[in-house]
């Protein structure tokens, strides 16, 4: 007793605290910053852990974890990971104001280290993670309750982004990370990104290096440059999709680092020898970028995984995952009550003007699964040019106003008419993010549970229409497909279903966000007749019901 209590004392004079169990030292680093007292809500807090022995196999050999516990008592264990040298790191994104505690513990060989702490969560704006909405199945919001319309890319070059070449000399252009997302802030607000097992196939980055000696290699390194990526992307707001394994092996049988895409048998299959070091990899990136990411992409472009592996997988991931995120694949499994979204691809070879109507055909099928439909890479077949902005205008367009997502495959270091083979991909220019700023402050603020309402003419052979609305507040898009050079002025009214009322109507340009026309249109009936001003391109239109008490005073 009087030895420990030396101990104790000599810790305190040192700034660590030190305790005893049994054979068993548990210690504090006193090099380590201090964490900090306060942190906003769901911005990220992270511990550190030190041990004073080396491992052979860190990932495997030692284990961190904390436990925080939150204002109400709710307890949440979060896994932390091994950062490299001796150093572990536990990181969490607390989601209630008010006072946490927390205990975290590095437990391997004959050492145990302890922590405890606490610190006070207060508001920060931000507005938590992306769930689906609780009003509508098609929908995302936040975990306050905040509509999220995503228009998102995914980026061939995850630190050094390809961005509005090519450079004078023609070759392709690339910049800092803070510059691309200082440019994309507004336009763009979700990214996608994949991780290769081993490989860079598909643009993906290979934080996995390999399996060796019956132990999975993580390149430190890169996985380090992934946090300092995302920590700079979530000071700008963007939203994340991260992809945990990427072997395309829908079009070829590339090798990974569990095995040959195409390998069912060995790599893709519950009894797999190697399938307890596939766990810990999960294990490891969900507690290394969980608190970074809002949806976790099992496979990119997989057709060969069965059903009940890839089940396992997600449960792997959800046992694992303290912020219960969502989780899907590619190709998606709709029926499977695991996979919670929809998540084409489609590299299209049709002219703008066509675009809307064959985009529709497409988010009817994916719909019908009753989840909500997030394209993960949209874009260019070959035969097309990768600068296509009107198109992607009505394409986003298009796909808001039927309840689904766009998510552009990225290809803006320089301009091509068309490949060989393959896709050419999407240049998302100055241009286009104008266009996708226009959509998503249309967007911003509209209510979840707008839904597809009717709207048209008996004759629709110059536009296309879509209409969304809830009763109070209703939204329209008229494309004029038939010609995009000259305006058309529609001979008479379009009719939208929207019940009885007086509505104010404002119509605004979607190329560049200005306002075309107002007006003031009431309705005994179900169907409202408006008068469509002329359309070159494509126009949208905001209907909101004036309150009850303002036409009470109309009248008066």
């Amino acid at each position: 007793m009087k030895f420990q209590s030396l101990m104790s004392a000599v810790a305190i004079l040192l700034g660590c605290t030190v305790c005893f169990s049994g054979n068993t030292v548990m210690a504090q680093s006193t090099t380590r910053p201090a964490e900090p007292a306060t942190v906003g809500q769901y911005v990220i807090y992270e511990i550190a852990l030190s041990s004073r022995q080396p491992f052979a196999d860190p990932l495997a050999d030692a284990q961190a974890r904390a436990v925080f516990t939150s204002p109400s008592g709710e307890k949440i264990a979060v896994d932390g990971f091994y950062a490299g040298g001796n150093d572990w790191l536990v990181r969490f994104a607390p989601n209630r104001v008010g006072k946490w505690s927390w205990t975290a513990t590095l437990a391997g060989g004959d050492e145990t280290v302890k922590r405890s702490g606490t610190f006070q969560c207060t508001e920060s704006g931000n507005p938590g993670y992306l769930r689906v909405s609780k009003v509508n199945p098609y929908r995302f919001q936040h975990d306050d309750g905040t509509p999220f319309y995503p228009i998102g890319i995914h980026r061939c070059a995850a630190f050094q982004p390809e961005h509005d070449g090519p450079n004078p000399d023609g070759s392709w252009r690339s910049v800092d990370l803070r510059t691309w997302c200082k440019d994309f802030a507004g336009a763009i607000n979700l990214h996608r990104l994949q991780l290769g097992l081993g490989n860079r196939h598909g643009c993906a980055v290979p934080v996995l290096k390999g399996v060796e000696d019956g132990r999975i290699v993580i390149d430190f390194d890169l996985a380090g440059q992934l946090d300092e990526m995302y920590r700079t992307q979530r000071e700008y707001g963007f939203r994340e999709i991260l992809v945990l394994y990427q072997d395309m092996s829908l079009w070829g049988n590339a090798d990974s680092a569990f095995g040959a895409g195409r390998d069912i048998e060995e790599y893709k299959n519950l009894k797999a020898k190697n399938l307890p070091l596939q766990e810990q990899y999960i294990r490891y990136i969900v507690a290394r970028y969980g608190a970074f990411v809002d949806i976790w992409e099992i496979f990119n472009e997989d057709a060969y995984a069965p059903d009940d592996y890839l089940a396992h997988l997600a449960k792997v991931i959800r046992e694992a995952d303290p912020y219960d995120h969502i989780i899907t694949t590619n190709y998606e499994r709709p029926q499977a009550e695991w996979c919670e979204l929809i998540t084409p691809h489609e590299y299209m070879g049709t002219h703008a003007r066509h675009t809307d109507a064959y985009l529709c055909t497409q988010l009817a099928r994916f719909k019908s699964f009753g989840k909500p439909v997030q394209y993960t890479e949209f874009g260019n077949q070959g035969t097309l040019p990768n600068v296509d902005p009107v198109k992607w205008r009505i394409a986003t367009w298009t796909a808001f106003m039927n309840e689904c997502h766009l998510l552009f495959w990225g290809m803006s270091g320089r301009k091509v008419d068309s490949v060989e083979r393959g896709n050419s991909n999407a240049y998302i220019g100055p241009q286009s993010r104008q266009y996708f700023r226009v959509l998503s402050e249309f967007a911003r603020d509209l209510p979840l549970d707008m839904r597809p309402i009717a709207s048209g003419w008996t004759d629709q052979l110059h536009i296309r229409t879509y209409a969304l609305g809830n009763g109070r507040i209703n939204v329209l898009y008229v494309h004029h497909f038939a010609d995009h050079e000259e305006a058309y002025k529609l001979p008479d009214k379009l009719f939208l279903a929207t019940g009885p009322g007086t509505f104010n109507l404002t119509w605004i340009d979607p190329a560049t966000g200005k306002q075309v026309a107002k007006a003031e249109v009431a309705t005994q009936g179900r169907f409202l007749n408006l008068e469509v001003p002329p359309v070159t391109v494509d126009l949208a239109c905001r209907i909101e019901q004036q309150a009850a008490e303002e036409e009470t005073a109309k009248t008066e």
